[in-house]
C-alpha cells in the first residue's frame, strides 16, 4: 500500500531530522513525532486520493444509471491499479464489478471479482453467496454468509438469506434459530418478527418486502411490476446511442 508506505517514509524521516538536530534532549521524541506525522501524513494522503477517486465512482454510477453496464465495468477495471494507493479501495471495486457482472449474467467473471470482494462489503458477499448456492455450491454459500454476518452483525438481510436456503433445503428448525439470531441483533424488526412467525407457522418466508436487495440476488423471480420496472430501465438505455442493454 503506497499511500502507507510514503507516510511512514515521512514520519521516519521528520523523526530522524528532529533527532539529529538535537531539538529534543532524548531520541524517545524524535520516535513519537515520527509516529504523530506518519499519522497526520496518511490522513492527508488518503483524502488526497478520495477527491481524486470519487469522480470516477461518481461517473461510474451515471453509467450504471443510463444502462451502460458494460463500459462501467470496463472504468472500475481500469480503476484497479489506484488499490495500490487507497486502503479498502481493492475490495470494494472487485464487488462493483462483480455484481454488475451477475446482474448481466456473466457468472464467471462474477465469481472471480466477488471472491474478492471486501468482507464488509455485504451485498457482494451476499450476491457470492447467492451464485454459489445456484451453482449447487451449497456449504460454500453458507460459509460466505457466515463470515459476513460475523463481519456484518447489525445487517439484517443476511441472516433473512440464510434463513431462506436453510427453509430450500428442508431445514426449517435451523431457519428458525437463524432468524432468532437475527431477532437477538435488533429486536423490534418488523421484517425479522414476521418471518420468524411464518416459520414458527409452517409459512413460506416472506422475502419480497427487502425489494431489489432481495430480487437482485436472483434466488426467487421478482414480481411483474418490478421486472417491468426493470425492463422499461433496460429498454431506456437501450436507445441511447453507444448504450448497452443492462
Amino acid at each position: 500500500m503506497y499511500t502507507i508506505l510514503i507516510a511512514i517514509l515521512i514520519g521516519a524521516t521528520s523523526g530522524g531530522i528532529w533527532t539529529a538536530l538535537a531539538l529534543w534532549k532524548t531520541w524517545q521524541m524524535g520516535i513519537v513525532l515520527a509516529i504523530v506525522v506518519s499519522l497526520l501524513s496518511f490522513v492527508l494522503l488518503s483524502r488526497w486520493m478520495a477527491r481524486r477517486i470519487e469522480p470516477q465512482f461518481t461517473a461510474i454510477q451515471k453509467q450504471i444509471q443510463s444502462g451502460q453496464t458494460q463500459l462501467a465495468i470496463g472504468q472500475l477495471e481500469r480503476m484497479l491499479p489506484l488499490s495500490r494507493w487507497q486502503i479498502l479501495l481493492k475490495g470494494q471495486i472487485h464487488a462493483q464489478i462483480g455484481m454488475l457482472a451477475y446482474a448481466l449474467s456473466d457468472e464467471d467473471r462474477a465469481a472471480t471479482h466477488l471472491a474478492l470482494s471486501g468482507i464488509r462489503a455485504t451485498e457482494a458477499r451476499l450476491t457470492f453467496a447467492a451464485l454459489e448456492y445456484r451453482r449447487g455450491r451449497k456449504d460454500q454459500a453458507r460459509e460466505i454468509l457466515d463470515v459476513a454476518i460475523r463481519a456484518n452483525k447489525k445487517q439484517i438481510l443476511p441472516y433473512h438469506v440464510y434463513a431462506w436456503m436453510l427453509i430450500k433445503d428442508g431445514d426449517r428448525e435451523a431457519a428458525i434459530n437463524k432468524l432468532l439470531e437475527c431477532q437477538k441483533i435488533e429486536k423490534s424488526n418488523d421484517s425479522t418478527q414476521e418471518n420468524l412467525s411464518r416459520l414458527q407457522n409452517g409459512k413460506k418466508l416472506a422475502m419480497k418486502r427487502f425489494g431489489i436487495g432481495w430480487f437482485g440476488l436472483q434466488l426467487e423471480k421478482p414480481p411483474a411490476q418490478l421486472r417491468a420496472a426493470q425492463g422499461m430501465a433496460g429498454r431506456k438505455g437501450f436507445r441511447q446511442k453507444s448504450k448497452r442493454r443492462h
